[in-house]
C-alpha cells in the first residue's frame, strides 16, 4: 500500500507544480493574453493611461467605442498594405526589379501608410474632446513622446520655460502657426 503513495504524490505535485508554471508563463507565451481569457486586454480600459490620465469610466467608454471605430476603419487598409508590401517581396525575390515596378509598388505603400496616419491622427484630435484641461496636457505630452521621441517631450520643453530653453522656442512659434490656421 505504501509503494503506490509516493510515486502518486509525486505525479500530483508535479502536476501542481507544472500548473503553476504555465499559469505564470502563459502571458509570456502569448502576450496580451491571460489564461482563460477571451479577447485581448488593450484599450483604454486597460491601458496605464488610464490610471496615469485619471480617466472616469463616461470616457474610457467613450474613448473604446471611438478606438474600435477606428481599428474598423484601418483594417482594410492594413490588409491592404501587407499585401503590397508582400507583393514588393515577391518582386525583390525575383532578382532584377525594373525601376518603375519598383516605384509604383513605394507609392502605393506610402499612400497606404499616409493614410492610416492620417486617420490615427484625425482620432486623437477626436480624443481631445474627451479630456478635462490636466488630462489634455499629459496627453499632449504622451504624444509628443511617440511622434518626436528625441525631443525629450517635457524633460526638453518643460511647460512655461520655452524661451528659456534652445529649440523649445521653435515648438511654440509652431504651435502658434498651427492655431493661427
Amino acid at each position: 500500500m505504501k509503494r503506490w503513495i509516493l510515486p502518486l504524490l509525486l505525479v500530483i505535485s508535479l502536476g501542481v507544480n507544472i500548473g503553476f508554471l504555465l499559469h505564470r508563463a502563459w502571458p509570456k507565451i502569448l502576450p496580451g493574453r491571460s489564461a482563460g481569457s477571451g479577447p485581448s486586454r488593450s484599450g483604454w480600459h486597460a491601458s496605464p493611461m488610464k490610471r496615469h490620465l485619471g480617466l472616469n469610466a463616461r470616457q474610457v467608454r467613450q474613448m473604446e467605442s471611438d478606438r474600435q471605430q477606428v481599428l474598423a476603419q484601418i483594417r482594410p487598409l492594413q490588409d491592404e498594405l501587407r499585401l503590397k508590401r508582400r507583393q514588393l517581396f515577391i518582386l525583390l525575390k525575383e532578382g532584377e526589379v525594373p525601376q518603375a515596378e519598383m516605384d509604383s509598388a513605394l507609392s502605393d505603400i506610402s499612400r497606404l501608410q499616409a493614410a492610416i496616419e492620417k486617420i490615427f491622427i484625425v482620432h486623437s484630435l477626436k480624443m481631445r474632446g474627451h479630456f478635462s484641461p490636466a488630462q489634455m496636457h499629459k496627453f499632449e505630452g504622451y504624444l509628443e513622446r511617440g511622434l518626436c521621441p528625441n525631443l525629450g517631450a517635457e524633460a526638453a520643453c518643460p511647460p512655461g520655460a520655452a524661451a528659456a530653453v534652445p529649440g523649445c522656442g521653435n515648438a511654440d512659434e509652431g504651435k502658434k502657426a498651427i492655431s493661427k490656421r
